[in-house]
């Protein structure tokens, strides 16, 4: 394989900086007052919603249908089929001739997929119609959530971009809040079949608020010969950080939360708090990125070096958590935990975009969300298989470190050679 790094000199990022500036932006750069932001941040919160909200819609329409470890195999088949796909989804976005038109074609068949569903699922129809449709409704739109990134980057002043990538990594959060709070309301109405239409009508709020969106933004002259022909996302090395550490943050949120509801009872505590301490990491998540962003500008490293640090946080947090014995200690190091996940998501998102050319944004931030799916498997694998949380969160925390170390060292030259 040909690999290609990143040759852009310091006088050409501070040129291309500079004319990013000229074209469709104001001395002062704004982010919240400009009409853009809002319609981005309402569909990105459409686009990420989706997710959290299967992981209920789709254990109780199974369970309607079938019994509950249908309904967990068919979040599974949902999870996994969304991640497998997620990276080709983004690149047929990135190389359309009319993306708007394409993200339109994908939001209403996944709407209407959606909605086949929730309907053969009422009528308790064929189990392979059911996971056969419940694949589909995944794999559709699969390069969504990562569409949004790339519109931002396309959208957002560049000197606000990492503000802008903070606000991203809190609204995941927050869908991974709300989600789970939407479906557990309308199970109110014990009719499986509304909670999957409710996920279909997310697809509408994207193609209402994020469809207008794409194929526009600011206009950014880059002298770049590779944004004509981009080749592989794997070619440019320096974007390699920014994917692998998404397999290691992805074992690290699962192992956190998967062991939550065995943890907690061997505590003292009920198992009945695991959702309370999901909703404590997300909002430590939150809080720490509003100080990230606020203090990001005045860190004197490198943002893969930061990313690396963050990441020792993160893991170090699983670590303690393999070793908690008090309910108060497992709330404690969730939290902190939490606090350096978000950030180190902002991270990551940053990293990668400024090591691959916009033709291949759609393609990478989807792959990000694929690569976080797999590192949720590998997760949940180690979990099942090595004997006693401790040992597992140790051999999660071990190997996501030692993944995401490996691949910082063999392109740090390149890195920072750039």
């Amino acid at each position: 394989m040909r690999i290609r790094t990143d040759h852009t000199t310091e006088s050409d990022r501070t040129l291309m900086h500079a004319t990013s500036l000229t074209v469709g932006s104001d001395s002062k750069p704004k982010l919240f007052t400009t009409p853009w932001w809002w319609r981005w941040a309402l569909g990105t919160c459409f686009a990420r919603i989706t997710e959290p909200m299967a992981t209920l819609a789709l254990i109780s329409l199974g369970t309607f249908v079938s019994g509950y470890s249908y309904g967990a195999f068919l979040v599974s088949v949902y999870a996994f089929t969304g991640a497998l796909t997620a990276t080709t989804s983004g690149k047929l976005i990135d190389r359309a001739a009319r993306p708007r038109r394409l993200v339109m074609i994908m939001t209403s068949s996944s709407f209407v997929l959606h909605v086949a569903l929730a309907a053969f699922g009422t009528f308790r129809l064929s189990l392979v119609l059911i996971t056969v449709t419940t694949a589909l409704c995944a794999a559709l739109p699969g390069g969504i959530p990562g569409l949004s990134r790339s519109v931002l980057v396309k959208y957002a002043d560049p000197r606000l971009r990492n503000l802008a990538f903070s606000w991203d990594s809190i609204m995941t959060e927050a869908g991974w809040i709300l989600g789970p709070v939407v479906i557990a309301g309308l199970t109110l109405f014990g009719l499986p079949w509304v909670e999957v239409a409710a996920m279909a009508v997310t697809f509408l709020g994207v193609q209402l608020f994020l469809g207008p969106l794409v194929g526009k933004g600011r206009t950014e002259t880059l002298p770049d010969a590779a944004e004509t022909a981009p080749g592989s996302l794997w070619s440019y090395r320096t974007a390699w950080p920014g994917l692998i550490d998404s397999v290691s943050v992805g074992m690290a949120v699962t192992g956190i939360v998967s062991v939550l509801p065995v943890l907690l009872p061997e505590t003292g505590a009920s198992p009945a708090w695991s959702g309370i301490l999901v909703s404590l990491l997300a909002g430590t998540g939150i809080a720490g990125t509003l100080c990230y962003g606020k203090a990001v500008g005045r860190i004197p490293l490198h943002i893969t070096v930061q990313s690396l640090l963050t990441l020792v946080g993160v893991l170090t947090s699983v670590v303690a958590l393999a070793f908690s014995d008090s309910a108060l200690s497992v709330a404690v190091w969730v939290g902190v935990s939490g606090f350096f996940i978000t950030p180190f998501n902002t991270q990551r998102s940053i990293s990668l975009e400024a090591s691959i050319p916009a033709s291949l944004h759609t393609q990478g931030f989807s792959a990000q969300f694929a690569l976080f799916g797999l590192g949720s498997a590998i997760s949940a694998g180690m979990l099942a298989l090595i004997s006693g949380i401790t040992a597992a969160l140790l051999a999660i925390a071990g190997f996501a470190l030692l993944i995401s170390a490996v691949t910082h060292a063999t392109v740090r030259k390149e890195i920072f050679r750039n």
